[in-house]
């Protein structure tokens, strides 16, 4: 089963009757929690007792508590993520003090040696000196060489000293700092861990709640303009449970097609709101208040809607207001295809990376068809374009392993500690580009797109995929590097062995290029025993992939300062640079240096 969400827009006309039953549903839905909070459960009493206050059915009245339910888990659970990064922060942050303490201490010790060695210095220096007043003018010179040398080493144990003692100067204020962080952070976890225990919630969100402390700054001219603002974000939205028992899957919005093919939507309000309804029924003996939205039009899958609608389906009815007006998301459960794992035909592996998506297609063998990239770039993007293009991607992937009729083989990467690790290294372009990778939107995205196009979806193991693609496949196929990587995750899918070339464990060295297409030769690690084979039923070589990955890094390194841009230069040499500006001064009459009213022509470079 898979749920999906379908949306529409209405009228203004709409405003007129989910403007008043948005804000009758927020205000049970902010009671509730709060007599929740304050001790009460929730027991058939107290259910009695906020219907008969506020007008309003039992079954509208569940839907109000699942809504206050999943606000709090949803405040619950961002407690728990909070608490966790707190305490990866802390753990981080005590190690860096933990380093910066001993490196402290042996500062101090340099410093003592250094100091110690500088008063010897000295005190030879002082025989020396006495030594060069009453040296012979023969032996004159090699005492005045000695005694310069004395002062040489007398000096360089002074610098080390002044330098080791900033350093320690400097080492004491940052664990003074780092200690206050710790502190900081421990108040922040407990705060955190209380809120697990006691979720708070504020209806309408803190930003605007926080708004009306500085008024000007945040666009209003009064406070009351303020409020209005704050009441109208608090009753924005609302949601009717589905009911599987329920004519149309919904007992208070039923939603049917007519014979034109757009939906009209059945909506009874409570008791409240009676003197809003357009019509009155009587259903079962009771009277039912109800108005009618017609000509609803939904633009992606009204099929499945309409198969929903007569499959005795439960079926969820959210309304939320927007600047423009108010949309309706209606939310069901889909029954997938029963689709097998099969890889006899080959498969589809996929990489992500920022900016693109690699994807290629094997045969059976293991051996490369296609591989192409598709650009998803969602850094810079709004939440709702990246969130579309992520969708458009998995779509384009799912119909393209349809078409070949082939399961897709995707990473399965806890990305949270990943994007956490990096944050807390402090190298603010990785962070950022892991933030805009959106991992998790485009697995769940790609999850759902093979659903409902009827294609096998498997998460792998990522391990050494980057690394296997760039030892193994990259040369020998003409691939980049990711691409070769999504080769990867697809064979190891199919349980293909992936050992390394028999050459380069026969040689002990591999040639493989670097980021930048240059090649660089490793050596690998010795084997304990290299004419052993290696054990029936072994798929990868965990110790020579680590001892590779290594070796590759420490190649990175070196090469890293090799890499680094330099600034451009001027494609004129220096004496002519140097030759045209001393023309034009010459040329540049003295006035004009003076008076704004004549001024130099900009020079410019030569194309």
């Amino acid at each position: 089963m898979a749920q999906l969400t379908v949306h529409t827009r209405l009228g203004a006309d709409a405003d007129r009757i989910l403007d008043p039953f948005s804000e009758l549903m927020n205000r049970a839905e902010r009671t509730l929690h709060a007599r929740l909070m304050a001790g009460a459960k929730w027991t058939g009493d107290l259910a009695v007792s906020l219907y008969k206050e506020f007008r309003i059915s039992a079954k509208l009245l569940e839907s109000v508590y699942a809504a206050r339910q999943a606000k709090v888990s949803s405040a619950v659970e961002l407690a728990k993520l909070n608490a966790t990064e707190l305490e990866q922060k802390i753990t981080s942050k005590t190690k860096q003090i933990t380093s910066k303490e001993r490196k402290l201490v042996k500062k101090r010790k340099e410093l003592a040696n250094s100091i110690e060695l500088a008063e010897k210095h000295e005190a030879r220096a002082a025989k020396f000196l006495a030594a060069l007043s009453n040296a012979s003018p023969p032996k004159r010179s090699i005492a005045l060489q000695q005694y310069k040398t004395i002062l040489g080493e007398m000096h360089r144990c002074r610098r080390l000293a002044s330098e080791a003692l900033s350093l320690i100067d400097s080492l004491d204020a940052d664990i003074h700092q780092h200690k206050r962080r710790v502190e900081t952070l421990k108040a922040k976890l407990d705060e955190a861990k209380r809120r697990i225990e006691h979720p708070s919630i504020c209806f309408g969100t803190r930003k605007l709640f926080d708004a009306q402390h500085n008024l000007a700054a945040n666009g209003f001219k009064s406070h009351s303009q303020w409020r209005e603002a704050w009441r109208r974000s608090r009753s924005a939205t609302f949601m009717i449970e589905g009911e599987k028992a329920s004519e149309c899957g919904n007992r208070f919005a039923r939603i049917s097609r007519g014979a034109d093919g757009l939906f009209d939507l059945e909506l009874r309000l409570p008791e409240a709101l009676k003197h809003l309804a357009a019509e009155t029924t009587k259903v079962g003996g009771k009277v039912v208040h109800l108005v009618r939205l017609k000509g609803l039009t939904f633009s992606h899958n009204p099929d499945l809607l309409e198969a929903a609608l007569s499959g005795k389906v439960p079926i969820s009815v959210r309304f939320h207001r927007d600047e423009k007006s108010w949309r309706v998301m209606v939310s069901f459960n889909t029954v997938e295809a029963d689709v097998q794992e099969d890889y006899r035909c080959g498969a589809v592996g996929v990489d992500l990376n920022a900016g693109f998506v690699s994807v290629t297609r094997v045969d059976r063998h293991g051996n490369v068809v296609e591989a192409f990239d598709i650009p998803m770039v969602t850094y810079g993007k709004s939440q709702a374009q990246s969130r579309d293009l992520i969708r458009k991607v998995a779509a384009q992937i799912a119909a393209y392993a349809r078409k070949h009729s082939l399961p897709v083989v995707s990473e399965d990467l806890d990305f949270e500690k990943k994007k956490l690790v990096l944050k807390l290294e402090g190298d603010a372009r990785y962070a950022r580009m892991q933030s805009s990778f959106a991992y998790s939107q485009f697995d769940a995205a790609l999850a759902s797109a093979c659903g409902r196009h009827g294609v096998f979806h498997k998460r792998v193991n990522p391990a050494y995929t980057s690394l296997i693609g760039r030892v193994k496949f990259a040369r020998r196929y003409g691939l980049s590097v990711h691409r070769s990587a999504a080769l990867a995750i697809a064979r190891r899918a199919m349980q293909l062995s992936e050992e390394l070339p028999l050459s380069c464990r026969e040689s002990g060295k591999l040639t493989l290029p670097l980021n930048d297409a240059h090649p660089v030769t490793l050596e690998l690690p010795v084997r304990k025993d290299p004419a052993q084979p290696k054990a029936v039923g072994s798929r990868h070589v965990g110790p020579d992939l680590k001892g590779v990955a290594k070796a590759l890094r420490g190649a990175l390194a070196a090469r890293g300062p090799s890499r680094r841009k330099r600034p451009s230069r001027s494609v004129m040499g220096w004496s002519e640079l140097r030759s045209m500006v001393r023309r034009r001064r010459r040329d540049v009459p003295g006035a004009a240096t003076q008076s704004g009213s004549q001024r130099v022509a900009p020079m410019r470079s030569p194309a």
